[in-house]
């Protein structure tokens, strides 16, 4: 099977998405030898990618592709899942997977997702070798998923009856910590916003996202400003048997938000940022250093993924972890994230929403 080009979205330079974003077909570079040939099945846009869109994320994709026109283009996407629909001679001796009909994610982030058809090596991919998991579950395996794994596991020992609390509990990361965390007995406490529109006003669906994240394992669903107040804290307290007890906090707002976490951590508990959706910094009192000993760290998975690339061990750990949030989701504990699913040749695929590509 000879494929040259795809119908691809992404843009032949940096700007605001909806107005930079196109529809092209372009032509694929030529593939490395031996190669395997991908159909994409799906593949989510995430904030990261609107970041590199804009031209502001720390991985930006390459303008390797070039329209009609003779135009340098860049294909977006950092995930998604694809099939194989070719092998080419010599590729992927003594690995099983490697054949037509595999599904396969990719390794690394900037691979240009957002496209019909493309060309990889071996190396490039990871096997979804689990069949109850969808195409929509395993096209955004890579990054939240992960990502929550990764913090619930590498920065402090957590056991049964554990406490966590996170803020933007709803986000994607925060709805797979709550079920992970769940599936592991560790309760969390989880930080939502109770306003909208600059906090001027109520947030109108607040008693319907506290039942949702609820009904996904979250032992306590609190607003921001209820986890300030002299209640909030009792029952962040209760939580942990009387005292004020979460052993880890997991960041992605930062400003007055990630004060409010640090101040509920046990003695020498770890803050994990790995978001800033507030755009203002982390802000953490003195007295939480010296008197309480807390830790501050962060956490890219684009960076443990590079790690990965050249660790033994961390290739091997990948695996499991792949294998573990793919087990997770075939028991029905990791549940199916909420998209629409719009076809890339669609006039409304330019408009940047929670969707997948198909």
């Amino acid at each position: 099977m000879s494929v040259v080009s795809t119908l691809a979205l992404g843009f032949t330079r940096h700007g605001a998405p909806a107005s930079v974003l196109t529809i092209a077909r372009v032509a694929i570079p030529p593939p490395p030898s031996p190669h395997v040939t991908l159909r994409f099945l799906a593949a989510p846009i995430n904030p990261a990618d609107i970041n590199a869109v804009q031209g502001t994320y720390p991985i930006l994709p390459d303008m390797n592709f070039s329209t009609p026109e003779g135009a340098p283009f860049a294909v977006g996407g950092s995930e998604g899942v694809a099939e194989i629909v070719n092998v080419s001679s010599g590729c992927g001796h003594g690995l099983d997977w490697v054949r037509i009909g595999s599904r396969v994610v990719m390794k690394n982030a900037g691979f240009g997702t957002w496209r019909q058809f493309a060309h990889a090596t071996p190396n490039d991919l990871i096997p979804i070798n689990h069949s109850r998991v969808s195409d929509a579950t395993a096209a955004t395996l890579m990054v939240n998923p992960c990502t929550a794994y990764r913090m619930l596991k590498d920065f402090v020992q957590l056991n049964e009856d554990d406490v966590v609390i996170q803020n933007g509990a709803n986000s994607a990361v925060g709805q797979s910590v709550i079920q992970i965390a769940k599936s592991r007995r560790i309760k969390t406490i989880n930080l939502i916003r109770g306003t909208i529109n600059n906090d001027k006003e109520p947030r109108p669906d607040l008693a319907d996202l506290k039942s949702t994240l609820t009904c996904l394992g979250a032992d306590l669903v609190l607003t921001e400003e209820e986890a300030r107040s002299r209640d909030g804290l009792q029952r962040i307290a209760a939580l942990g048997g009387g005292s004020i007890a979460p052993k880890l906090a997991l960041n992605c707002v930062g400003g007055s938000s990630s004060t409010t976490l640090v101040r509920t951590l046990r003695a020498g508990g770890v803050m994990v940022t790995y978001g800033g959706m507030s755009k203002e910094p982390v802000t953490v009192p003195t007295s939480a250093f010296i008197f309480k000993g807390v830790r501050l760290q962060g956490f890219w998975m684009t960076r443990w993924n590079e790690l990965a690339a050249t660790d033994a061990e961390k290739i091997v750990e990948r695996n499991s972890m792949i294998d573990d949030l793919c087990s997770l989701v075939s028991e029905g504990k990791l549940k199916e994230p909420h998209f629409e699913m719009v076809r890339i040749d669609s006039s409304e695929v330019c408009v940047l929403s929670n969707f997948a590509l198909k």
